[in-house]
């Protein structure tokens, strides 16, 4: 066995030691690619773990965020609440009172010639004493809204001496709607202030209901009579035994309003 390896050259000695030191090298770079590798799949790693984190950070931010606002919009509802039903709802009677007092703005009450107009809804309301009662009165229209409004002539004692009155208009007008709101509010008016008794009528008897409800004008012998004509000029004419209400729209409706301020006393 000595005598074998005795006869091992140099050379050979030189390349086996040359081919062990190439091995060591291969398993060293081995084993260094091993380690870059391992450090680069930790570093994907704590990567991918910073990513999640940020995401949840992200969410958690969302959600206090989220929870913030819906939080603030709860407490205003419950404020809201909470003071819509602890305030007073103003009646009429009390806007009234407070407009006496001043207290109310121009908007929603004022004082004309000595009565109280305040604005509920849509409506102006005013206070009217009959007897010993004080009744509410309504108007679609304010005093100040219809002063311009020309009133002219003068009426006989037998408008109101049967207590009666014909309203009739022109059934072939492009105003029906306002004239049948003028002519309900005049009606109900009348009908509670003055005792009168109404009949509606027609200028013309050109329709079913014109034929049942009769044709009647100004000047007819017997009547007395309240007339609504569209005109392009509003204002309000006595005339004997007939009350002439002209305009337009919205503008007969005003001068109901006028009409019925001027007999309620509360106006000239």
């Amino acid at each position: 066995m000595a005598s074998n390896m005795a006869k091992v050259k140099p050379e050979q000695l030189k390349q086996l030691k040359q081919a062990l030191d190439l091995e060591k090298e291969d398993a060293i770079v081995d084993v260094s690619k091993s380690k870059k590798l391992a450090k680069k799949h930790d570093e994907d790693d704590e990567d991918k773990e910073e990513t999640l984190e940020e995401k949840r950070k992200d969410t958690k931010i969302l959600l206090i965020t989220l929870g913030c606002v819906i939080g603030i919009i709860i407490i205003f509802a419950v404020i809201f609440y909470f003071v819509s039903h602890n305030e007073k709802t103003l009646t009429i009677d009390d806007m009234h009172a407070l407009n006496i007092e001043g207290k109310l703005s121009p908007s929603k009450g004022y004082m004309y010639n000595g009565y109280s107009f305040v604005k509920y809804g849509e409506l102006w309301y005013s206070q009217l004493k009959k007897n010993t009662t004080t009744y509410d009165v309504t108007f679609n229209f304010d005093p100040k809204s219809v002063e311009n409004i020309t009133v002219e002539g003068q009426l006989t004692m037998d408008f109101i001496k049967g207590r009666h009155l014909y309203i009739t208009f022109d059934p072939e007008g492009y105003d029906l709607k306002y004239i049948a709101v003028a002519n309900f509010g005049l009606s109900r008016s009348l009908s509670w202030a003055f005792s009168y008794n109404m009949t509606a009528a027609c200028t013309k008897n050109i329709t079913k209901a014109c034929e049942d409800a009769g044709v009647v004008n100004c000047g007819d012998p017997g009547k007395a009579v309240i007339y609504f004509k569209e005109d392009n000029e509003t204002k309000i004419t006595l005339d004997n035994t007939c009350v002439t209400l002209q305009g337009t729209g919205p503008e007969l409706v005003r001068a109901k309003d006028r009409l019925l301020l001027r007999w309620y006393g509360m106006m000239n």
